[in-house]
């Protein structure tokens, strides 16, 4: 008969095996991370990536060491959050054979590391973002992006395996309220159809009946990222009408308000 234990090391077994093999960096990561939700097989892991995070290009790191927070080692952030304010991953330089924009990649593993394990001097230098008066980059839609595709699975990669909500800093997200420069649209087809299909290169999507195509801003993707990590419903839905939606977006602040100074009375 076999014991849950015995079926948990034969998998641990096989993603070792494919960890042998010659697996691009994308497939190697999944498998460390997978791996190291397994307390026994955490420090192996760990010793993996910090010899990875020693020779592999720069532009992988900030994966590398995101990965690292999330099994309990935040000893790469400092460094990631030095390139990254320098701007060294801003660049359209490509890693063969599996890293096509690479630059592109590590400013979201950069941006997503930062929010989540940063330190309240780092989220001060994101939020420095929304006050740039020249933002060729699209630096501060990047930062209404990354938010909102961690609060959900159905937007981003989601908050990692054993993240606690309660730390997620909502303060980021509250100051992008103030940000209403449009970020990004969703389209819907009501009564229709909407087909996504995504090739080895590109990715296609075909719209049948009537399309109603919204634009959304940075406060509407901050507003969603804040109803997604509360629970709470304030209102605001993408397919709204602006009005609607700020609306929504003033209840969060009153929210956002009310519970701070409920907070310093106690």
């Amino acid at each position: 008969m076999t014991t849950g234990q015995e079926t948990q090391n034969s998998a641990a077994d096989q993603q070792r095996r494919e960890l042998a093999k010659d697996a691009n960096f994308f497939r190697e990561m999944a498998l460390l991370q997978s791996l190291g939700q397994d307390l026994h097989e955490r420090p192996a892991v760990l010793s993996t990536l910090r010899k990875m995070w020693a020779k592999d290009d720069a532009l992988r790191r900030p994966e590398i060491a995101y990965l690292m927070c999330q099994l309990g080692d935040r000893s790469g952030v400092e460094a990631v959050a030095r390139a990254f304010f320098a701007g060294d991953y801003d660049t359209g330089r490509e890693l063969e054979p599996d890293g096509g924009a690479a630059g592109a990649n590590a400013t979201d593993e950069a941006f997503r590391m930062l929010i989540l394990y940063g330190t309240p001097q780092h989220h001060q230098r994101l939020l420095a973002f929304l006050r740039l008066s020249d933002d060729p980059l699209r630096k501060r839609d990047n930062l209404c992006e990354a938010l909102l595709g961690l609060s959900s699975i159905n937007n981003g990669p989601g908050l990692p395996t054993g993240y606690p909500r309660k730390q997620f800093p909502l303060d980021l997200a509250i100051a992008c309220l103030d940000y209403t420069e449009e970020v990004g649209t969703i389209v819907s087809a009501p009564g229709g159809t909407i087909d996504s299909q995504r090739g080895s290169q590109q990715g296609s999507i075909t719209v049948s009946g009537t399309v109603s195509v919204a634009s959304q801003r940075g406060c509407d993707y901050a507003a969603q990222t804040i109803q997604n990590l509360t629970s709470r419903d304030f209102g605001h839905r993408v397919s709204d009408s602006i009005p609607q939606r700020d609306k929504a977006i003033t209840a969060i602040k009153k929210w956002w308000t009310e519970s701070h100074a409920a907070t310093q009375q106690r």
